[in-house]
């Protein structure tokens, strides 16, 4: 069975470094190494205000990422798994600073001490956390802002440019709607190429979700609806995998939920039915002074950390599923926030081709270090080019990103009847690929296989059939092939 592509670029990446050890090269390498062997790097993009940064906190688990306008949410921060407790900015000049930060109340506040911002070049959070195990997560500045600098700033960090890799080997992209603007960037962040961006690694969240219909109770529900008809929508089916509905700040606040907060909420849900009812219609009315005995400044509080929509689905779990406890609140709140749901779709969607993805990025960095030795270095850079060029031609699971892109970018269309066969065979995962149960014997599989690559050669052989179609059938039958020969050894 051939090699999987990830094995063969960090092959050729090892033997890179070793032919460039002592060069002013050798550090570059090391660092396209280590990106191809940690964890998958997912950025956090979207318009000013998304809610990009409670995402990112609820994703996590902790308050890490500053929710408030500041110095800090202008930079792009990465948070990543370390074994201890540290920030540090990252210059533009090459150095690193530490910088010093607090934790009042449980939410992340970071210091940049004398550093001009315009100097930072990222901040990058390392934290003990067990979410960031398989994930490195990066929260970037907001686009469409009134500060063109600050969207710049993440326009360069994302934007695929033929001279160098992004930074992000997939993207969460926050929308409350589908503006223009939002179209333009997730073009931005794809290209056609075969090792570049595309739906395959790209997800839209409908964010703040809870806030539709000024946050009813049945705003996940109208939600839910939204991203459906989003998901189904030929333009951002062209550029996302999927669009999900999340409420984030109910999911941060699930997550980080505390027990004099879960008391609160009692005390606001033992109030006179009638009375309730009214404070419930808006924030200024849950507000007022005379409505309730608990005091109004807990009250802003539960508004601050919930929402409207959050403290009324709070109330009815304390009421309708007896949850008078933080611990058995915050499952709740998490469930209905819609995170469940984005969890999902990142365990099933980016982490089961997280090497892929990455090795995706290694290899255009390894193609980008081709191009800069090519005055100092002739001889290395063409023999880097010409075994890159050969990986990304003959890899399979290159093949098999490239033909899920073509599928779902819309470049190719394929019958109705085909499109769920071939979805299953170029983005699922294990023998369950082929239509069959994952786990099936070794005679079963070849079967499998062998009707699919019947299948598939037979469409591949169209005359009438366009080059990009011809390929997406090729590509299927040589990932059937595969499965063959992988059952056969």
């Amino acid at each position: 069975m051939t090699e999987p592509a990830a094995d063969q670029v960090a092959a050729l990446a090892r033997s890179i470094e070793d032919d460039l050890k002592g060069t002013m090269h050798e550090e570059r390498v090391r660092a396209i190494r280590a990106r191809l062997e940690g964890p998958l790097r997912v950025a956090i993009a979207g318009r000013v205000k998304a809610g990009k940064s409670t995402l990112l906190n609820a994703l996590v688990g902790e308050r890490l990422a500053p929710t408030d306008a500041g110095e800090c949410t202008r930079i792009v921060s990465w948070y990543r798994k370390g074994q201890g407790y540290q920030v540090t900015a990252k210059m533009k000049s090459g150095a690193s600073e530490t910088l010093a930060f607090q934790r009042p109340e449980g939410a992340l506040t970071i210091s940049l001490g004398g550093l001009a911002e315009k100097d930072i070049d990222a901040i990058d959070v390392s934290w003990p956390a067990s979410t960031l195990d398989r994930v490195t997560l990066i929260d970037t500045p907001g686009l469409a802002s009134i500060n063109d600098e600050n969207s710049r700033r993440t326009r360069e960090f994302l934007e695929y440019d033929g001279d160098k890799p992004g930074d992000a080997d997939a993207v969460i992209y926050l929308m409350r709607h589908l503006h223009k603007s939002d179209v333009a960037f997730l073009d931005a962040f794809m290209d056609r190429s075969v090792t570049a961006a595309s739906p395959v690694n790209a997800v839209a969240v409908l964010s703040r979700a809870d806030e539709i219909g000024a946050g009813r109770r049945d705003a996940m529900d109208s939600a839910t609806r939204i991203a459906t008809r989003y998901r189904d929508d030929p333009i951002v089916s062209s550029l996302a995998a999927t669009c999900v509905p999340v409420a984030g700040l109910l999911a941060e606040t699930g997550l980080t939920l505390r027990e004099d907060e879960a008391a609160a909420l009692r005390a606001l849900a033992a109030t006179p039915p009638e009375v309730l009812e009214q404070m419930l219609l808006s924030a200024d009315q849950l507000c007022d002074l005379h409505a309730s005995d608990l005091t109004v400044e807990l009250r802003r509080s539960l508004l601050d950390r919930l929402g409207l929509f959050g403290v009324r689905i709070a109330i009815d779990m304390v009421n309708q599923k007896g949850a008078t406890t933080a611990a058995a609140l915050a499952p709740l709140l998490i469930e209905q926030s819609g995170l469940t749901r984005l969890r999902k779709v990142i365990d099933e969607h980016f982490l089961p081709r997280a090497r892929v993805l990455q090795a995706r990025s290694a290899l255009v960095a390894l193609r980008a270090l081709a191009r800069d030795l090519k005055n100092s270095n002739p001889e290395i850079a063409d023999k880097l080019d010409r075994d890159a060029e050969r990986i990304e031609a003959s890899a399979v699971d290159f093949a098999r990103v490239r033909a899920a892109h073509l599928i779902a970018s819309g470049t190719v269309t394929v019958r109705d009847d085909e499109r769920s066969a071939l979805d299953l065979l170029l983005l699922g995962n294990g023998t369950a690929a082929l239509g069959i149960t994952d786990g099936a014997n070794g005679d079963d599989v070849r079967k499998a296989a062998l009707t699919q690559i019947e299948r598939w050669r037979q469409r591949a052989g169209d005359p009438l059939a366009s080059p990009a179609l011809v390929e997406v059938f090729e590509t299927a039958a040589r990932v059937c092939e595969a499965h063959y020969a992988g059952a056969t050894a």
